[in-house]
């Protein structure tokens, strides 16, 4: 197949791997793995990690299929929705297994391990098929990691594009107590209704941004350390 017929063929993928890229060509195992460190040499794709290369170089497009299941949250799903306006240097992928970073052209790409696989759809980028977590998942996502600065968390949540009773039902399905209790503070501190939370409360106090100091305002409803 000639080059560029191939290459036409090859972007039609996010990511591809050397198994697919041996069907598509239909030639040998040992003459596929010529062809590809040739194209990779020529800069025509390039290689994700062992055995998965694209033609494509934007990493949202290919981030959430190098792992299964996973999806792109934390900050840089804040950052699709336009809840940040922070330009978030790697692409932040959660997934329930581990995985080491990988490093893309000028992009690192991190995994962060979770449970709470859930709260993020398909979505269409470009021409592509991605997945990301919908805006008020990352939001959780961001509070259970503590991967993201707590006064871009407050801004996002702030946002009127919210929608603030799925938010609630986002913390309460995390059965994170301590989460539970900064939602219902930050949105009663907003004017919002989030008597709902109260329920799911216990008597310790933690402390509103957790990178911070254990010292701060405490609030009783909420048992919260306001050390903002």
């Amino acid at each position: 197949m000639k080059t560029i017929l191939l290459l036409q063929q090859l972007e039609k993928y996010p990511l591809f791997t050397f198994n697919e890229f041996v069907r598509l060509t239909r030639k040998s195992a040992t003459y596929c793995r010529t062809r590809v460190y040739r194209l990779k040499k020529q800069k025509l794709i390039f290689e994700i990690e062992k055995g998965k290369y694209t033609v494509h170089d934007d990493p949202l497009i290919f981030s959430s299929h190098i792992l299964s299941p996973s999806y792109i949250s934390f900050w840089t799903a804040l950052r699709y929705y336009n809840l940040t306006e922070q330009l978030p240097l790697p692409v932040m992928v959660a997934s329930p297994r581990s995985k080491k970073n990988i490093s893309f052209r000028h992009t690192t790409i991190v995994f962060y391990k979770t449970k709470h696989v859930w709260g993020y759809t398909k979505t269409r980028y470009g021409l592509f098929d991605i997945f990301m977590a919908d805006a008020e998942k990352s939001i959780i996502d961001c509070l259970l990691s503590n991967t993201v600065p707590f006064a871009e968390i407050v801004k996002a949540i702030s946002s009127p594009e919210i929608d603030v009773e799925k938010l609630q039902a986002y913390a309460l399905k995390t059965k994170n107590n301590s989460l539970i209790k900064r939602i219902g503070y930050l949105l009663e501190q907003r004017a919002y209704n989030a008597e709902k939370l109260q329920a799911y409360l216990d008597y310790n106090y933690v402390p509103l941004d957790p990178s911070g100091r254990k010292k701060g305002q405490k609030h009783k409803k909420w048992r919260i350390l306001d050390n903002t």
